[in-house]
């Protein structure tokens, strides 16, 4: 009995671990190619700049609901060098979590793209309180 609840009890520490691990790599992954802004900083940057909002979920989320003014450009073009953004404007990139936006933060840096231009909406759409459709 107890070699069992040893068991279980080291897999609930390495998942534990593992989920942290991973959570901890995008989080750092995402400051450093890109400004982290918690919700409110997001929406109040958006509103006193004139820059670039992207929506990088697959299409059908972003048809129920995103950011008033946001372009719908998913994760994949932006891997295949497809943006099309204007350098010399902000970029404010969300999504559900901060995996995709992360992926395209750094796509856009090895583009080109200066890590001062880049902002990342954390915590997802989800926790976004600003002026959204629907």
């Amino acid at each position: 009995m107890t070699n069992i609840l040893m068991m279980i009890a080291t897999v609930v520490v390495l998942w534990i671990l593992f989920a942290f691990g991973g959570w901890l790599w995008v989080f750092l992954s995402a400051k450093q190619n890109g400004k982290l802004l918690k919700p409110e900083d997001f929406a109040s940057k958006i509103d006193s700049d004139n820059g670039q909002i992207i929506d990088v979920r697959e299409s059908e989320p972003y048809k129920r609901s995103h950011i008033m003014g946001a372009r719908n450009i998913s994760a994949m073009n932006f891997l295949q060098g497809k943006s099309g953004l204007r350098q010399d404007r902000d970029i404010f990139l969300y999504d559900d979590n901060l995996r995709d936006v992360v992926r395209v933060a750094r796509s856009l840096k090895k583009q080109g793209y200066a890590r001062e231009k880049i902002f990342i909406l954390r915590g997802g759409f989800s926790r976004y309180e600003g002026k959204k459709t629907k």
